[in-house]
C-alpha cells in the first residue's frame, strides 16, 4: 500500500458529520488525490478501510466495469437488514442481467406514465393535510410518508398497513444498533413472504405480481428470489426519494429566490430536479475487486472495497463546469446521482417522477415557505438523510 495513498481523516467536531455532512465530503475533493485509500470506513457496518475514487472519469470507469468491480456486499454484508443477496443489485453479469430486465420494463417511462394520476392524487391528499396550518414537520409528515404510499401501490401492499411499514422502514435505517436493524428487517422480509404468497394465488396488477408470474431461463423465480427483490424494492425505493426530498425542499427554503423563479417559471422545474440532483448526489455507493487489478496505477487485490463518492465526482471539474454553482438552466447536466453501467438505479424513471409531482404541488398549494427559525438540521441514517425539516409559511 503505497504511504501517499493512505488518508485517516479526523473529524474534530463529531456533530459535523451529522451537522453538515457535505463539509466532510468537501475536505476529500479539497485535501485528498482522485484517488486514494481511507483507513477507516466511517460508513454504518464497515470495518476497515476502503478504496474510494473522487472525479467522475474514474468512477465511471469503475461503474462499467461490473466484471472486476462487484457488487457482492455492498450493502454491508452481515451488519445490514438483509442478509442475503440483494437482487439483481448484488449479482454480478450475466446473471445480473437477468433480473434487471424484468424490473427495466416494469419501471420504463411508460409504466411510470401510466402512474401519474394515482401519484398525484396520493401527493395532493398529505398536502392538503397541512397546508392551511401554516407549518410542517416536513421530513416526517411528507418525505417519509409519500414515498412509502407510492411504493406500496407500485407493488400491491395493502395502504392499511403504512404506519408498521412507515415503522420498519426507520427502524433499518435509523435504527441505532446492528440488532434493531435487523430486527426490523425481519418484519419486512416476514411481509414481502405473505405478499408473494398472496400475489400466487390472487394476482393484481401491481408489480409483485409481474413478479411472479416471469420466467427466467424459462423457470418461475423461486421464493427466495423474489422475498430478495422485494427488499431491494424497499430500500431502494423509500430512503433514496426521502434523502432527495429532504435535500431539495432544504434548498428551496433557505433560497427564497430560487423558489420563486421555480413558482413563476415550472417548466424549469425537470431541469431544477436534474440539478438538485447533481449538487447533492447523495448515494454513495460501493464496489468490490472480484480479482486482483491494476487500476490507475494502483494495485488492486481481490476483495478490496471501493467507496464511488457521487458527491465528490458530481463536483468535479473535469466534467461540470462550475460545479459548485446551482444552475437550473444547466445543460447539457451528466450526473451520476443514480449511477451508471449495469447497475444504474432501476427505479430512477420513478424517483424522479415522484420528486416532480412533490415539488410542483408543494409550490402549487403551499405559499412560500422557510425553515422555522432556530431550527437545528441534523442528517441521520440512510443516504444522507434529513432527520427533521420544519417548515414554515404565512397564512
Amino acid at each position: 500500500m503505497p504511504p501517499e495513498l493512505v488518508y485517516d481523516f479526523e473529524v474534530d467536531d463529531p456533530s459535523e458529520a451529522v451537522m453538515a455532512p457535505y463539509a466532510v465530503l468537501q475536505r476529500f475533493r479539497e485535501h485528498a488525490p482522485d484517488l486514494f485509500y481511507l483507513a477507516r470506513d466511517v460508513r454504518p457496518g464497515r470495518e476497515g478501510g476502503t478504496w474510494v475514487v473522487q472525479t467522475a472519469e474514474l468512477m465511471r470507469e469503475v461503474f462499467q466495469d461490473g466484471v472486476t468491480f462487484s457488487t457482492r456486499q455492498v450493502m454491508g454484508g452481515g451488519q445490514s437488514a438483509w442478509p442475503r443477496k440483494l437482487i439483481p443489485l448484488e449479482l454480478d453479469p450475466p446473471e445480473h442481467g437477468k433480473y434487471r430486465r424484468l424490473l427495466a420494463q416494469e419501471f420504463s417511462p411508460k409504466m411510470i406514465n401510466a402512474l401519474e394520476e394515482p401519484i398525484r392524487n396520493r401527493s395532493t391528499e398529505i398536502i392538503d393535510g397541512f397546508a392551511e396550518r401554516g407549518s410542517v414537520e416536513f421530513m416526517a409528515e411528507y418525505a417519509r410518508v409519500f414515498p412509502i404510499i407510492v411504493l406500496m401501490q407500485v407493488v400491491g401492499l395493502p395502504l392499511e398497513r403504512r404506519e408498521e411499514f412507515s415503522e420498519w422502514e426507520r427502524m433499518i435505517f435509523q435504527g441505532e444498533t446492528a440488532a434493531e436493524r435487523r430486527s426490523a428487517g425481519v418484519k419486512v422480509a416476514e411481509m414481502i413472504a405473505e405478499l408473494v404468497q398472496e400475489k400466487r394465488s390472487h394476482p393484481g396488477d401491481d408489480l409483485m405480481s409481474q413478479l411472479v408470474k416471469a420466467e427466467i431461463d424459462g423457470q418461475l423465480i423461486d421464493q427466495d428470489k423474489l422475498e430478495d427483490m422485494g427488499f431491494l424494492l424497499f430500500l431502494a425505493g423509500l430512503d433514496t426519494v426521502t434523502a432527495g426530498l429532504g435535500h431539495i425542499f432544504r434548498y428551496l427554503a433557505e433560497h427564497p429566490d430560487a423558489q420563486q423563479r421555480l413558482r413563476t417559471e415550472p417548466e424549469l422545474i425537470p431541469d431544477a430536479i436534474e440539478e438538485l440532483l447533481r449538487y447533492y448526489s447523495w448515494i454513495d455507493t460501493s464496489r468490490m475487486l472480484a480479482r486482483d487489478h491494476e487500476f490507475h496505477g494502483v494495485q488492486m487485490k481481490v476483495g478490496d472495497h471501493v467507496m464511488c463518492a457521487t458527491f465528490c465526482a458530481s463536483h468535479d471539474p473535469a466534467a461540470i463546469p462550475d460545479p459548485d454553482q446551482v444552475d437550473f438552466c444547466r445543460a447539457p447536466n451528466p450526473h451520476i446521482a443514480f449511477g451508471a453501467g449495469v447497475h444504474r438505479c432501476a427505479g430512477s424513471h420513478l424517483a424522479r417522477r415522484e420528486l416532480r409531482v412533490a415539488v410542483s404541488q408543494m409550490l402549487e398549494r403551499v405559499p412560500p415557505f422557510r425553515v422555522r427559525d432556530g431550527a437545528q438540521l441534523r442528517y441521520d441514517g440512510g443516504n444522507l438523510c434529513l432527520g427533521s425539516l420544519p417548515l414554515v409559511w404565512d397564512t
